[in-house]
């Protein structure tokens, strides 16, 4: 009985993590600022490299620093790309086409159904 609790919990906690990750990116698309940026190139950040994209808006001209993912396609130099940002918390964006986020969703839902699979094989 207590390793069904255990799959129900961890089969949960996948499923909440895909939904929030979801979520989240509609809310961008959604209520947040969409703008035209452009890859002014890679930096250092304090988590790992990232893309420094710049773009303007009536308050000016903005950076935001954008992580690149080890396996995502590579973005030009100089590439303009859709970014959805929340103009109160610039560290909550995302990149139209971010096929890293769109990876870790699929993942998490996986991962659920796998331990739901696991959980009934064991209720057997």
């Amino acid at each position: 009985m207590f390793n069904i609790i255990i799959f129900l919990i961890g089969a949960g906690i996948m499923f909440y993590m895909a939904w929030r990750s979801w979520s989240r990116r509609r809310k961008l698309m959604t209520r947040g600022e969409k703008v035209e940026a452009a890859v002014a190139g890679t930096v250092q950040s304090r988590d790992g490299k990232a893309y420094l994209l710049e773009f303007t808006t009536a308050g000016g001209t903005h950076c935001l620093h954008y992580p690149k993912s080890a396996k995502g396609r590579e973005l030009a130099q100089g590439a303009v790309v859709t970014l959805y940002y929340n103009p109160d918390d610039p560290a909550e964006m995302y990149v139209e086409g971010d096929k890293s986020v769109l990876g870790a969703e699929v993942l998490y839902v996986v991962l659920g159904i796998v331990l739901l699979v696991l959980m009934a094989g064991i209720v057997r």
